[in-house]
């Protein structure tokens, strides 16, 4: 009887763990993570002016994205969409307006980090700008 006893309970403490198991999955799966395909150095965020007096804005929205807005020095907006990942002098830009638009540019700071140089699509131009905020 003891032996019948002692394997009874092996089975409760297996089926216990079991369905502790099937009730934290769900929950799992269904959290919101954030967007793995890369990651943005933070010093890219921020207001930022160009040399033409343009204003870009990068900053996350609530689902963690990292999004930005050009605007022109009349205040109509030039560009908008979401940098995909920045790292290692290398940004992946998804463009949406106002076209759709992907694509692969180099970037670096200025030693200070108050500049940031970001190469064109054309790959012979570069945007120039001053950190703002």
């Amino acid at each position: 009887m003891c032996i019948y006893n002692r394997i009874t309970q092996m089975n409760i403490i297996k089926m216990k763990k079991l369905l502790l198991l099937l009730l934290v999955l769900p929950f799992l799966f269904s959290m919101k993570q954030q967007p793995t395909e890369g990651k943005v150095d933070i010093n890219i965020m921020g207001i930022w002016r160009s040399l033409d007096n343009e204003f870009v804005q990068i900053s996350r929205n609530m689902d963690f994205e990292v999004t930005f807005q050009r605007i022109a020095s009349n205040k109509q907006l030039v560009a908008k969409g979401k940098i995909n990942s920045a790292t290692e002098g290398s940004i992946k830009i998804q463009r949406e307006y106002p076209e759709i638009k992907s694509y692969t540019s180099e970037y670096v700071f200025s030693p200070s980090g108050n500049t940031l140089v970001i190469m064109q699509p054309d790959g012979e131009h570069a945007w120039v700008f001053d950190r703002i905020q």
